[in-house]
């Protein structure tokens, strides 16, 4: 077969032009930082890419429900844990009441105005807000207390999916946690200014009744709480491989690439000249 100038020609631009796209994709390679841009660079590895990708999405999904549960159980848990404080308060008040030896028709007064200020203050305790929810009732969005410390929340449990097939109740209801203590509270400043002996003695053994269903409450919130630090600690590692894994399908290796620009440089520096030589010259190199 007779080899003429154009075949020659077309087979040197041809090459010519096949060494300077690799070497363009190569810098493109580093420029953007990822080796795979669009799926026919490599269609298995832009497949996985996406799949990656949709794991990533629904872990990131999973992550905020994850931070929206422990942040509403850690505002329950501190919510609670000075509910505990005041239980404790309130029953040495109620023993110093109940102490005939001590107490005189002045020092009850006082004590009772004290009872009555720590009642208002586990009120509202006990409608503490959690964003634009009130975290001890239900799913009512108002508060679950009124001011006479009757429940006027609702039985509703509040639901977060913290993984995969894995949800948690972050409430407790008021009327778990709280129960009649503003009741009880009531009756125990009545007793302590009226010197009710036996009224005051009830009224502290009611108390201590509600402080165990508190120490519950704040038990059975603590140990929520722990699971979804622990749920959190395995989704952070989980979201941190998918996206090792990401990186390696797409990410460019900085150090590779740059020796394969250098040597594709070389390469097509060498062809030109190389084509200089081969290509047949023209009228115009005639002319010079």
């Amino acid at each position: 077969m007779r080899v003429t100038n154009s075949m020659v020609l077309r087979s040197t631009l041809r090459d010519l032009n096949g060494s300077l796209a690799r070497l363009q994709d190569t810098q493109a390679d580093l420029s953007t930082g990822k080796t795979v841009r669009k799926v026919s660079d490599d269609p298995g590895r832009a497949s996985s890419a996406m799949a990656t990708r949709q794991q990533i999405r629904r872990s990131e999904q999973q992550a905020r429900s994850l931070a929206d549960a422990q942040s509403w159980l850690y505002a329950a848990d501190t919510a609670l844990v000075s509910g505990l404080d005041m239980m404790t308060r309130l029953k040495q008040l109620a023993v110093l009441a109940g102490n005939q030896g001590v107490a005189t028709p002045g020092s009850r007064e006082a004590i009772a105005t004290e009872i009555n200020g720590i009642r208002d203050e586990l009120l509202s305790l006990a409608n503490t807000r959690h964003g634009d929810r009130t975290i001890f009732s239900g799913t009512q969005p108002g508060p679950a207390f009124d001011d006479t410390g009757t429940y006027v929340g609702d039985a509703g449990a509040v639901v977060r999916d913290i993984a995969p097939a894995t949800s948690v109740t972050v409430n407790m209801t008021g009327d778990q946690v709280f129960g009649d203590v503003f009741e009880i509270l009531d009756q125990l400043a009545a007793a302590i200014v009226a010197g009710d002996s036996a009224g005051i003695s009830a009224q502290h053994a009611a108390l201590d009744g509600a402080a165990t269903r508190l120490g519950a409450a704040a038990a059975e919130i603590g140990a929520r709480a722990s699971r979804v630090d622990n749920v959190k600690i395995r989704a952070e590692a989980e979201q941190a491989g998918l996206r090792e894994r990401l990186s390696e399908l797409e990410d460019t290796d900085i150090a590779e690439a740059l020796v394969r620009v250098k040597a594709q440089e070389n390469a097509y520096t060498a062809s030109l000249m190389a084509a200089s030589r081969v290509i047949p010259p023209s009228l115009l190199d005639y002319l010079r």
